[in-house]
Protein backbone atom coordinates (compact mmCIF):
# COMPACT_ATOMS: atom_id res chain seq x y z
CA UNK A 1 0.00 0.00 0.00
CA UNK A 2 2.75 2.47 1.05
CA UNK A 3 4.25 1.63 -2.41
CA UNK A 4 1.58 2.59 -4.34
CA UNK A 5 0.75 5.61 -2.55
CA UNK A 6 4.33 6.93 -3.19
CA UNK A 7 4.41 6.25 -7.14
CA UNK A 8 1.15 8.03 -6.89
CA UNK A 9 2.24 11.30 -5.02
CA UNK A 10 5.51 10.80 -7.39
CA UNK A 11 3.33 11.40 -10.27
CA UNK A 12 0.87 13.35 -9.43
CA UNK A 13 3.65 15.68 -8.39
CA UNK A 14 5.41 15.84 -11.55
CA UNK A 15 1.93 16.11 -13.25
CA UNK A 16 1.74 19.10 -11.43
CA UNK A 17 5.07 20.63 -12.04
CA UNK A 18 5.50 19.38 -15.67
CA UNK A 19 3.77 22.42 -17.00
CA UNK A 20 3.10 24.93 -14.50
CA UNK A 21 1.89 28.28 -14.41
CA UNK A 22 -0.29 30.44 -11.42
CA UNK A 23 -3.43 28.47 -11.85
CA UNK A 24 -1.33 25.59 -11.17
CA UNK A 25 0.33 27.19 -8.19
CA UNK A 26 -2.75 27.63 -6.64
CA UNK A 27 -4.42 24.32 -7.54
CA UNK A 28 -1.25 22.65 -5.92
CA UNK A 29 -1.06 25.08 -2.92
CA UNK A 30 -4.73 23.75 -2.31
CA UNK A 31 -3.97 20.47 -2.52
CA UNK A 32 -0.99 20.65 -0.10
CA UNK A 33 -3.31 22.85 2.01
CA UNK A 34 -6.14 19.89 1.84
CA UNK A 35 -3.09 17.42 2.81
CA UNK A 36 -1.81 18.62 5.28
CA UNK A 37 -5.01 19.73 7.16
CA UNK A 38 -6.07 16.76 6.76
CA UNK A 39 -3.34 15.18 7.89
CA UNK A 40 -3.21 16.66 11.15
CA UNK A 41 -6.87 16.76 11.61
CA UNK A 42 -6.30 12.59 11.86
CA UNK A 43 -4.36 13.13 14.92
CA UNK A 44 -7.28 14.58 17.03
CA UNK A 45 -9.88 12.86 18.32
CA UNK A 46 -11.09 8.87 17.80
CA UNK A 47 -14.21 7.47 15.92
CA UNK A 48 -16.10 9.45 14.80
CA UNK A 49 -15.02 12.69 15.79
CA UNK A 50 -11.48 11.51 13.97
CA UNK A 51 -13.03 10.83 10.81
CA UNK A 52 -14.98 14.31 11.36
CA UNK A 53 -11.39 16.49 12.33
CA UNK A 54 -10.20 14.92 9.17
CA UNK A 55 -12.76 16.37 6.93
CA UNK A 56 -12.28 20.01 8.71
CA UNK A 57 -8.65 19.61 8.73
CA UNK A 58 -8.58 19.04 5.37
CA UNK A 59 -11.15 21.57 4.57
CA UNK A 60 -9.29 24.04 6.53
CA UNK A 61 -6.17 23.59 4.60
CA UNK A 62 -7.89 23.94 1.45
CA UNK A 63 -9.44 27.56 2.75
CA UNK A 64 -5.56 28.24 3.71
CA UNK A 65 -3.89 27.29 0.90
CA UNK A 66 -5.97 28.99 -1.41
CA UNK A 67 -7.23 31.98 -0.42
CA UNK A 68 -4.64 33.20 1.99
CA UNK A 69 -1.93 31.99 -0.94
CA UNK A 70 -3.97 33.96 -3.71
CA UNK A 71 -3.71 37.65 -1.64
CA UNK A 72 -0.55 37.65 -0.06
CA UNK A 73 3.11 38.00 -1.08
CA UNK A 74 5.90 35.88 0.55
CA UNK A 75 7.07 38.72 2.91
CA UNK A 76 3.66 39.67 3.73
CA UNK A 77 3.24 36.02 4.77
CA UNK A 78 6.02 36.05 6.60
CA UNK A 79 5.01 39.06 8.61
CA UNK A 80 1.15 38.19 9.51
CA UNK A 81 2.60 34.62 10.12
CA UNK A 82 4.75 36.29 12.75
CA UNK A 83 1.89 38.40 14.09
CA UNK A 84 -0.21 35.04 14.01
CA UNK A 85 2.21 33.15 16.73
CA UNK A 86 3.00 36.38 18.59
CA UNK A 87 -1.09 36.88 19.05
CA UNK A 88 -1.35 33.02 19.96
CA UNK A 89 1.61 33.07 22.14
CA UNK A 90 0.86 36.30 24.04
CA UNK A 91 -2.21 37.88 23.64
CA UNK A 92 -5.54 37.25 25.61
CA UNK A 93 -8.53 36.32 24.28
CA UNK A 94 -11.01 38.93 22.16
CA UNK A 95 -8.20 41.23 21.98
CA UNK A 96 -7.11 42.81 18.55
CA UNK A 97 -3.81 42.35 17.16
CA UNK A 98 -3.00 44.60 13.89
CA UNK A 99 -0.68 44.28 11.20
CA UNK A 100 0.22 46.56 8.00
CA UNK A 101 2.03 45.41 4.99
CA UNK A 102 5.93 46.70 4.83
CA UNK A 103 5.15 46.60 1.01
CA UNK A 104 1.72 47.97 0.33
CA UNK A 105 0.43 50.79 2.58
CA UNK A 106 -3.25 49.27 1.35
CA UNK A 107 -2.44 45.54 2.82
CA UNK A 108 -2.92 45.10 6.16
CA UNK A 109 -4.82 43.35 8.78
CA UNK A 110 -6.03 41.96 12.32
CA UNK A 111 -5.55 38.67 14.32
CA UNK A 112 -7.96 38.16 17.29
CA UNK A 113 -7.42 35.15 19.52
CA UNK A 114 -10.96 33.85 20.56
CA UNK A 115 -10.38 31.39 23.21
CA UNK A 116 -8.14 29.04 24.79
CA UNK A 117 -8.61 24.87 25.45
CA UNK A 118 -7.19 21.47 25.62
CA UNK A 119 -7.33 18.66 22.94
CA UNK A 120 -5.67 15.62 24.50
CA UNK A 121 -3.33 17.48 26.49
CA UNK A 122 -2.34 20.16 23.56
CA UNK A 123 -3.08 23.74 24.06
CA UNK A 124 -4.64 24.97 21.59
CA UNK A 125 -6.56 28.16 20.45
CA UNK A 126 -9.53 29.62 18.34
CA UNK A 127 -9.11 32.50 16.28
CA UNK A 128 -10.18 35.35 13.69
CA UNK A 129 -7.80 36.87 10.82
CA UNK A 130 -9.20 39.52 8.74
CA UNK A 131 -7.20 40.76 5.71
CA UNK A 132 -7.51 43.48 3.62
CA UNK A 133 -5.86 44.18 0.45
CA UNK A 134 -7.21 46.54 -2.89
CA UNK A 135 -10.60 47.10 -1.62
CA UNK A 136 -11.08 43.55 -0.73
CA UNK A 137 -11.46 42.13 2.68
CA UNK A 138 -10.90 38.44 3.54
CA UNK A 139 -11.75 36.93 6.82
CA UNK A 140 -11.28 33.58 8.39
CA UNK A 141 -11.26 31.72 11.99
CA UNK A 142 -8.77 28.66 12.43
CA UNK A 143 -8.29 26.69 14.89
CA UNK A 144 -4.38 25.95 16.25
CA UNK A 145 -2.57 23.27 18.69
CA UNK A 146 0.79 23.35 19.77
CA UNK A 147 3.04 20.37 18.57
CA UNK A 148 5.64 18.24 20.53
CA UNK A 149 7.84 20.89 19.95
CA UNK A 150 5.59 23.84 21.45
CA UNK A 151 4.77 25.67 17.94
CA UNK A 152 1.51 26.29 16.85
CA UNK A 153 -0.33 24.07 13.55
CA UNK A 154 -3.15 25.04 12.05
CA UNK A 155 -5.98 22.23 12.76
Amino acid sequence: MKKIFNIIFISLTFFLFSCENTNDKKVFGQIVGAAVGGYLGSKVGSGITKDIAVILGGATGYILGGRVIEILNESEKNEFNDVIEDSLNYEPDNSIKSWESSQDNETYGEVTPLNNYSIKEKECRDFKKIIRKAGEIYEEVSTACRNEQGDWILI
